[in-house]
């Protein structure tokens, strides 16, 4: 376990590059409240986290897509600016949408759930997947402190 400060606390054990990588963007972006690994089957671990999603705000979004140093090639990086709506600060996909179009509900304080639309092999249309997110760190609270 990683603990930050008496304020943070690291929630699963993330792989230690990524453990490493969340240490540089907290210590740089003191106004993120959360960060979830994304995009698992929900049949499998936790591994190799490649999709991050921080909840901040639009200050916080513009200060890590203008601090190129702490981009990572190999981890998208996505940024909840509002409680709903997420855009990219980096990466290859260059995502923004809703978590409320992504039915994204948190089912445990370190589990959520959310579908992401693909296209059906073969082609032919979209089909929704679940997909499993975890919780990698979250600041305290008056409650978890």
């Amino acid at each position: 376990m990683m603990l930050l400060s008496s304020r943070t606390r690291v929630r699963a054990a993330p792989p230690p590059e990524v453990a490493d990588y969340l240490f540089r963007i907290l210590a740089n972006c003191l106004d993120i409240t959360s960060v979830w690994s994304i995009g698992h089957d929900p049949e499998t671990p936790c591994a190799a986290a490649r999709t991050l999603l921080a909840f901040a705000d639009l200050a916080t979004l513009r200060r890590l897509r203008a601090g190129e140093y702490l981009h990572e090639v190999h981890i998208e990086f996505l940024v909840v600016i509002d409680g709903d709506l997420f855009e990219s600060a980096w990466g290859p996909c260059k995502l923004s949408g809703s978590l409320a179009r992504w039915a994204w509900r948190q089912t445990t304080s370190q589990d959520a759930y959310y579908d992401e639309a693909r296209w059906a092999e073969g082609g032919g249309g979209v089909v929704r997947v679940r997909r499993h997110a975890q919780l990698l760190w979250e600041r305290a609270t008056a409650e978890t402190a």
